[in-house]
């Protein structure tokens, strides 16, 4: 039963970081498109620029820092199913070379 459990909570994780890498596929476009926005107005207009430069660059390392650090996460998560599971494999495997207490 802790198995199934297991089973459903590793499929849920992994769906987060696939969701979550998907995330920084998509930031990756939009701020691809915004410094490409960012450099022309550093040329018409130097004081707005630097300023949209501050603010792309902030959503940019908080966008990847958040993302990165919840599929770190997630991924650490996993490895602790995987040992549980070790875990009772080994001793499910231990109880069945022991004869029955009796």
């Amino acid at each position: 039963m802790s198995a199934d459990r297991d089973a459903t909570e590793r499929a849920r994780l992994l769906g987060y970081i696939e969701g979550s890498k998907r995330t920084q596929r998509q930031l990756a476009i939009g701020l691809s498109v915004a410094t490409v926005a960012v450099v022309a107005a550093l040329f018409l207009a130097p004081v707005v620029g630097k300023l949209a430069l501050l603010g792309v660059v902030i959503v940019a390392v908080c966008g990847f820092w958040v993302t990165a650090a919840h599929i770190s996460d997630w991924r650490m998560q996993i490895a602790r199913l995987d040992s549980r599971a070790r875990g009772r494999a080994a001793s499910l495997k231990a109880g069945a070379s022991r004869p029955p207490v009796q």
